[in-house]
């Protein structure tokens, strides 16, 4: 029980790229690949599938909080929901349980950047089976798995709309959030101070030089996830102007 639930936190006990950081990520990779292979079935039980979605994120939530709680490690400066992933969390819970399309607009490129990002370079601060090691994978593999089902599933795609939408709401949160780290000694997003793993951030200057370098580093992400869109609708316009002409 102490291996699942201990309560001292050692940043140095995870390691990136384990057997257990391998296997974690082939497990999410594989959950991914029978989401397609089972297409049929899950089109015709979309909501179920969205609903258990949804619920182990919840779970996750949950087991993050009574892990902070029970083991007396609730602080302001560490446990509010105000990591990007966290709020993106959020997001896709209410995105697959309403199955709303303004959610998923920002939940797509949060979720998209911030899931892939952290699941190829991890800080959950335990190594397996610990709790804490077990609730990260699930909501960053969770929010990826959420964004990709919604858009297999249900035919969600971001817009160009969609992309002016979440820069915006990233600037109000980087914003936002840089007040509350400054007003209770935080770090969250770790807008104040780089991650103690190894993680991009190391290839930018100090703080606070690198935080408007992030800035503009996620509009150019952002914007790389939506270039496939944006290819594909320029093409298909090009070809109906096309056959419009030609039809003339």
């Amino acid at each position: 029980m102490d291996a699942f639930w201990k309560a001292t936190c050692d940043s140095k006990s995870f390691n990136l790229y384990s057997k257990s950081h391998i296997t974690t990520l082939i497990i999410i990779g594989a959950i991914i690949l029978g989401m397609f292979l089972m297409r049929e079935h899950i089109q015709k039980n979309r909501r179920k599938v969205g609903l258990s979605i949804g619920i182990m994120l919840i779970v996750q939530q949950i087991l993050m909080y009574s892990w902070y709680i029970t083991t007396n490690n609730f602080t302001w400066q560490e446990s509010l929901p105000l990591y990007l992933c966290r709020v993106t969390t959020i997001l896709c819970i209410i995105m697959v349980l309403r199955e709303s399309y303004a959610f998923f607009e920002v939940a797509y490129f949060w979720g998209m950047s911030g899931s892939v990002i952290a699941l190829i370079t991890p800080d959950p601060g335990f190594e397996f089976p610990h709790v804490m090691f077990v609730q990260f994978f699930m909501g960053h593999g969770g929010m990826l798995i959420s964004v990709l089902f919604m858009m297999y599933f249900y035919k969600f795609e971001p817009k160009l709309s969609s992309l002016k939408k979440t820069i915006n709401w990233t600037m109000v949160y980087f914003v936002g959030v840089e007040m509350v780290n400054y007003a209770i000694g935080a770090n969250y997003s770790y807008l104040r101070s780089k991650p103690l793993s190894k993680s991009p951030l190391d290839y930018l200057p100090p703080y606070p030089y690198y935080v408007p370098i992030l800035a503009i580093i996620a509009v150019c992400v952002f914007s790389l996830w939506y270039i496939p869109f944006y290819i594909r609708d320029k093409k298909n316009e090009m070809i109906k102007q096309e056959e419009e002409v030609t039809s003339y």
